[in-house]
């Protein structure tokens, strides 16, 4: 199959993961993208402490029925912000990033422009139709008229958090970590949280919350375009922008983007094919039981978008110069970082869930427990072998990419459809876990041949292994020992620890951080 990029496709006869024949140059932006990736992670904890917060100040504050439309609503307005710009705006780096490599500037403002454009059409359209027809498109499904009230506002969300996925994408291309930082990981749920206090403590209602996200995530979107212009001042690109050259790329856009459209759709399934079962079959009340854990199960998902805004340029300049073991080597101590540093959220929302939701929640949303153990475990494997999903597409397998993610959406909502009606919240769940188990296990069996990689390279085996030991020592400590939240953090930092101590060959933490090796306890850990 073509690799989309005029290279070869890689053979398993290049240099491999074991033998690696890596530059000087290869390996410097292999450890700037770990170094970058990391400062976002640090990012992103500040971000889940802030995230978590709101939540929980929300979730106690508001009644079941006012968090369950809210998060109904909120749940169709992230919907619509995926199909908004028809697949193109997550992908953007990888376009920005090759014609960068190329010096190919009006192709590369073209890309740039497509996306935006794109986005403000199909946002016209989507807030049109919202407006002229709200009850034939959710108030049929929802008997709750505060969710329908909601989303005529929430709507607006949707064009605007698109925009936000643009803007970091061109931040991840002009290696601008500390941009992303700044303004997604702690403007944008700072402003959410200070929304949420001032509703707890005035008592507004559930309207004002809404308007509030929306006008935060505008002030975001503000303060990203003006820190983009001075990014290309700074780096010599604004000059290079001369509007009647541009080129604007859309065979090439819209053939690779397209496609991945069903990429979207298969986490449309995730995210809101669930919650819109449950509010076709259960009371609102279910919704909120779901809602509730959703999003802290899917904080095992953190590192790895974190990582993934700087992954995949990188990965497609290694792919545009053809150098395969830049590529393999990149991947997988990509793939061992997200496994390590994801592993304690999954010790606390998976094996330790029960006393989590509890700390969390209250003792209202105490059943949730399950909800979200079982959500933990299928967001966790999907991660945790790193971007299968995003290394193929860069590889040209698109076609089957496009049948994995019909499968696995098909997969999720007819178990969804099956599972809600009887068991609920829980048995979405159990859909969702199901389906994103099998999405990874066939992407990664792909990628063996679209890299010449093993399913699971050689260097990381025991990093899994460990892994897979520090969870069933949890597990078996929920099920026989623990005694409260307290206790549990306890167990699920010391196992993380030795869970690190054990990958460190993996990591490779004293080439990529030397500054660690200076310090003294941290330092003799990954020798």
């Amino acid at each position: 199959m073509s690799t989309g990029s005029g290279t070869r496709p890689f053979r398993r006869g290049d240099p491999s993961p074991e033998e690696p024949a890596l530059g000087p140059d290869s390996r410097e932006e292999q450890q700037r993208h770990i170094r970058g990736s990391a400062l976002l992670v640090v990012g992103r904890v500040l971000s889940m402490v802030l995230s978590m917060a709101t939540s929980v100040v929300l979730v106690r504050v508001l009644s079941k029925n006012d968090y369950g439309a809210f998060a109904y609503a909120l749940a169709l307005a992230a919907a619509a912000r995926v199909m908004l710009s028809l697949g193109q705006g997550r992908l953007l780096s990888r376009f920005m990033a090759k014609y960068q490599e190329e010096r190919d500037y009006p192709r590369m403002f073209g890309a740039l422009f497509l996306a935006i454009g794109t986005i403000v059409l199909t946002s016209v359209v989507c807030v049109t139709a919202v407006y002229l027809f709200p009850n034939a498109l959710v108030g049929s499904a929802l008997h709750s008229k505060t969710a329908v009230g909601l989303l005529l506002i929430l709507v607006f969300l949707s064009p605007l958090q698109a925009l936000d996925q643009v803007f970091v994408s061109l931040f991840a291309v002009f290696s601008k970590p500390s941009a992303i930082f700044f303004r997604k990981f702690l403007m944008a749920p700072g402003l959410q949280l200070v929304v949420v206090l001032v509703l707890a403590l005035t008592g507004a209602s559930v309207t004002f919350l809404a308007v509030g996200y929306v006008v935060a995530s505008l002030a975001g979107i503000l303060l990203y375009v003006v820190l983009f212009i001075a990014t290309l001042r700074e780096q010599g690109l604004w000059k290079e922008l001369h509007p009647r050259r541009v080129v604007v790329p859309y065979k090439d856009v819209f053939e690779f983007s397209f496609p991945l459209i069903t990429g979207e759709l298969a986490l449309l399934s995730f995210t809101v094919g669930g919650v819109f079962v449950l509010g076709l079959s259960q009371p609102i009340s279910e919704v909120a039981d779901y809602r509730a854990v959703f999003n802290p199960a899917r904080l095992n998902t953190a590192v790895m978008a974190s990582f993934v805004t700087l992954f995949l340029p990188v990965v497609a300049r290694f792919h545009t110069r053809g150098d395969a073991a830049g590529l393999r080597n990149s991947y997988w101590h990509t793939a061992a970082f997200v496994a390590v540093w994801t592993f304690p959220i999954f010790a606390l929302t998976g094996p330790l869930a029960p006393a989590t939701t509890v700390a969390l929640f209250g003792d209202r949303y105490a059943e949730s427990a399950t909800v979200l153990a079982v959500l933990s475990v299928g967001y966790y494997i999907n991660v945790a072998l790193g971007f299968n999903a995003y290394t193929l597409q860069v590889c040209g397998r698109i076609r089957y990419l496009v049948g994995v993610n019909v499968i696995v959406a098909a997969l999720n909502i007819g178990l969804c459809l099956a599972l809600a009606p009887a068991h609920g919240a829980v048995g979405v769940a159990i859909a969702n876990c199901v389906a994103l188990v099998t999405q990874n296990v066939l992407n990664q069996w792909a990628l063996r041949g679209a890299i010449g990689s093993r399913f699971i390279d050689r260097e990381a085996w025991l990093c899994y292994a460990i892994i897979a030991a520090g969870a069933g020592v949890l597990w078996a400590f929920q099920l026989f020992v623990s005694r409260g939240v307290v206790p549990d953090v306890a167990v699920a930092i010391v196992v993380s620890v030795a869970v690190l101590a054990g990958s460190r060959r993996a990591l490779q933490l004293r080439e990529t951080f030397p500054e660690l090796a200076r310090i003294p306890v941290l330092g003799r850990l990954i020798s």
